[in-house]
C-alpha cells in the first residue's frame, strides 16, 4: 500500500504523499481534535510569514496565511491542505498522508515542510506542547521563542533533501521526484 501511494504521487506538481504508521496517525488525528489550530511559520530570504492550520474533522487540515484568518476567518482561502487516511491504520499499521497546494501563495517544498513539521508537532510529546500551550493556555505561548527554535529547525533541514528521519514511526515521503523520511 505504501509503496502504491509513493508511486502514485512522484513526479505530480504540487501534491505529496507521505505515510506514518498507526500510532503517529492517529495521535495527530487524536490530539487535533482537541487542538485544531496552530502556527506554521514559513522563512524566505526575506524574512518570515506565518501560516495557522485548522483542523476539520474526521481528517483534514486546512491552512491560510494567519493575516488573512485575523481578517475574516471565514474569507480565509487556504494555501495548502493537508489530508489523513487512516482506513489501513489498524490492518496494514500505516496511515496515508497528502498535502495538496492549492495556492501560489506558497512554494511547492514549502508545503510539503510545512506538512512534516505539522505530523511532528502533533505526533511527537516535545512538539505537541507547543500545540497545546497554543489552544489551551494561549498566554503562556511565546510566540517569538517558537519562531526562534522553527526557524533553527527550518534552516537546518532547508539544505540538501530538505528534510530528515525525526525517529520512530517513519515509513516514507515522496513529493515531486524526491523520496526522503518524513515523521
Amino acid at each position: 500500500i505504501s509503496d502504491l501511494w509513493m508511486t502514485y504521487h512522484e513526479g505530480k506538481e504540487n501534491v505529496h504523499g507521505l505515510t506514518v504508521d498507526q500510532a503517529k496517525g492517529k495521535s495527530v488525528l487524536s490530539r487535533a481534535a482537541q487542538c485544531p489550530f496552530f502556527l506554521h511559520p514559513v522563512f524566505r530570504e526575506e524574512g518570515h510569514f506565518m501560516i495557522l492550520s485548522q483542523f476539520q474533522t474526521p481528517n483534514y487540515f486546512l491552512l491560510a496565511f494567519l493575516k488573512d484568518y485575523q481578517m475574516d476567518p471565514a474569507r480565509a482561502q487556504p494555501l495548502l491542505t493537508i489530508s489523513l487516511f487512516d482506513d489501513f491504520a489498524e490492518e496494514k499499521d500505516v496511515t496515508l498522508v497528502r498535502v495538496d497546494v492549492i495556492n501560489r501563495g506558497i512554494e511547492d517544498d514549502e508545503g510539503y515542510n510545512i506538512c512534516k513539521y505539522l505530523l511532528e508537532d502533533y505526533a511527537e510529546e516535545e512538539g505537541f506542547v507547543g500545540v497545546h500551550l497554543f489552544n489551551k493556555k494561549p498566554d503562556a505561548f511565546d510566540v517569538d521563542e517558537f519562531v526562534k527554535e522553527k526557524e533553527r529547525r527550518w534552516k537546518a533541514n532547508s539544505g540538501g533533501d530538505g528534510g530528515g528521519n525525526t525517529g520512530d514511526g517513519v515509513i516514507e515521503a515522496a513529493a515531486g521526484n524526491k523520496s526522503d523520511n518524513a515523521v
